[in-house]
């Protein structure tokens, strides 16, 4: 699934922020973690909120992060190493990123442990990623977005890849980590690559939502 061969260790900071899909952040960390990775991330006390309603609890979702990181800090902990561009890392996640946190972010606001990091990495030149899930997106967003991709922040939307045939949940939450891993150049097979012929023996997205079987 995920090439493993990593001589250098890869270090890297995630910030989980109060957007819809906080089981990104873990599978993330859980996907990086089988690399020869270093991971720092912090959270947003907005994050937590998600998590209780998405994610079993705020709990459950601080305790299985923290299965995968080596650092874990809230938001408020802007004495963390990772707070200073002395301290640079080689990858900044915004996993998922809220427009708020973008915001902030293009205009140079650094508020908190998370928005410092990311200002940090834009700085440094460093590969800035955020997933956002927001939608629908108006201009004032669209707007932010763009902002943050001229900075050179990489945005990846948190969208389904229906060529990839996805059968479950699992699956459309590697397509877009596997979306991450290709950006950050981590060769991995999380998601079905575009193909122009149909795979055999797999559903496609109407099949499934139709239940009809292969003709």
């Amino acid at each position: 699934m995920i090439d493993s061969r990593r001589s250098e260790v890869l270090k890297v900071f995630l910030g989980v922020t109060g957007a819809s899909g906080c089981v990104l952040a873990i599978r993330f960390a859980e996907l990086l973690k089988k690399l020869n990775s270093y991971i720092v991330a912090s959270y947003t006390s907005n994050a937590l909120l998600v998590a209780d309603s998405e994610c079993v609890s705020r709990e459950w979702f601080i305790s299985k992060l923290g299965e995968y990181v080596d650092e874990l800090y809230d938001e408020n902990r802007i004495d963390a190493s990772v707070a200073s561009s002395s301290n640079t890392l080689d990858a900044y996640i915004l996993i998922p990123a809220s427009i708020k946190t973008l915001a902030l972010i293009v205009n140079g606001i650094g508020s908190n442990l998370i928005t410092r990091a990311i200002l940090n990495g834009l700085r440094m030149k460093r590969k800035v990623i955020a997933i956002v899930r927001e939608s629908p997106l108006g201009e004032i967003e669209l707007k932010i977005l763009y902002r943050a991709a001229r900075a050179g922040v990489a945005i990846i939307p948190a969208v389904i890849g229906f060529y990839a045939y996805p059968q479950n949940i699992r699956d459309v939450v590697d397509f877009i980590i596997g979306k991450v891993f290709d950006v950050l150049e981590l060769h991995s097979n999380l998601y079905r690559r575009w193909k122009s012929a149909k795979e055999p023996k797999i559903q496609d997205p109407c099949q499934i939502l139709y239940g009809l079987k292969d003709s």
